[in-house]
């Protein structure tokens, strides 16, 4: 199949899905306790999710296809690996990873407190690739 006509069939799949996706948020939200306020919380939050996992599907269907070069993720323009990419790119997995985790495991699926430690340490991650572009 050619990829643009998987891109249309995938542009259209994305916006059914958005809409059923809403609509059942919508039937989900009405019939659970609570307030307006956090009605629409909800219905934003299942929507968020739809539309993050389609544009993750999206990326892949990219990647597969070989219009996302990934050559150059962990190296400069002249070939040479980059530390400082390599650190931020392993930080970045490493703490979203552990954050998931800590959502799934977690039997109230509330997002957890983020320490300042994490966010020094991304600081930091963050910090040292930018003056490695610097440099």
């Amino acid at each position: 199949m050619d990829i643009t006509v998987f891109r249309k069939i995938l542009q259209w799949l994305i916006i059914a899905a958005l809409g059923l996706g809403l609509l059942a948020a919508i039937w989900i939200v009405l019939k659970a306790p609570g307030t307006p306020l956090e009605h629409a919380k909800l219905i934003i939050a299942y929507e968020t999710l739809i539309l993050l996992f389609f544009f993750g599907l999206i990326v892949l269907v990219e990647l597969a296809s070989g219009h996302i070069d990934l050559s150059f993720l962990v190296c400069e323009a002249n070939g040479h690996a980059s530390m400082s990419r390599f650190q931020l790119l392993i930080f970045t997995f490493t703490i979203a990873f552990s954050f998931l985790y800590l959502v799934v495991c977690n039997d109230k699926c509330d997002f957890p407190d983020v320490p300042q430690n994490v966010l020094v340490l991304l600081g930091i991650s963050a910090t040292t690739y930018g003056i490695g572009k610097g440099i």
